[in-house]
């Protein structure tokens, strides 16, 4: 097996990786924690909990892609991707999610705020933009797992 040919296997690898850390806690496993726990608090703070673990993967993993693909031939509009999603994903990390921390705890379990609180309309917004911002990243990393790796497609064939 070629050195191109296991490079090209490791960067499909991680692509996959962060799809699958972007769409199983955000599509499947959040859901389900809001449909089967009684608390909204409770099963937002185990879904803050899952995304901050998703979303240090993915920063990770995209590190991993970008020193995979550097001093090599990945095309300009992969690494406009790879730019878009560890920005969006960064955001969320490192700005929103901590700010809605802190929202929560200056508010208490939101499920003793009444429907017309501000506290918890605040936390709404701020949850919706978090959540339009993972949806991008969502569809930046299925275009970037679509577009694959640039080297050529025959370098693995014997």
């Amino acid at each position: 097996m070629s050195a191109a040919c296991l490079r090209a296997g490791t960067i499909r690898l991680a692509l996959a990786l962060v799809l699958a850390l972007l769409v199983v806690p955000g599509y499947i496993v959040a859901p389900v924690l809001f449909a089967n726990l009684d608390s909204a608090a409770q099963a937002g703070h185990l879904a803050g909990s899952i995304f901050h673990v998703a979303n240090r993967g993915i920063l990770l993993l995209l590190v991993a892609l970008a020193l995979f693909w550097r001093g090599r031939a990945a095309g300009r509009w992969r690494w406009i991707l790879l730019g878009a999603l560890l920005l969006l994903c960064g955001l969320n990390e490192f700005v929103l999610s901590p700010y809605m921390q802190a929202l929560k705890d200056a508010m208490g379990p939101i499920d003793a705020l009444p429907k017309g609180d501000p506290q918890r309309a605040e936390f709404g917004m701020w949850h919706g933009i978090s959540a339009v911002i993972h949806l991008v990243a969502s569809l930046l990393a299925v275009v970037l797992t679509a577009l694959g790796w640039s080297e050529r497609r025959d370098a693995c064939k014997a």
